[in-house]
């Protein structure tokens, strides 16, 4: 389930970049700096659920070990 959502994250981030020439040429100055901020955003927050995906793994995998010695 956790894997969808980032599937689905990633999929708006290659979307999102893909307009991005469009959104430069034909916006406001402003509208298309809100699209690189909303764009930026966008990476970091997979880069974050990556790195948490990454991490409840790691922990996952400990406490199965540590039951497993017992």
């Amino acid at each position: 389930m956790r894997l969808f959502w980032l599937a689905a994250l990633g999929l708006l981030a290659v979307v999102m970049a893909m307009f991005t020439p469009y959104v430069f040429r034909n916006e406001s100055t402003w509208q298309a700096v809100a699209w690189s901020i909303m764009l930026v955003g966008t990476v970091a927050f997979i880069a974050v659920l990556i790195r948490a995906e990454r991490l409840i793994r790691s922990l996952d995998r400990h406490a199965d070990n540590d039951t497993s010695e017992s």
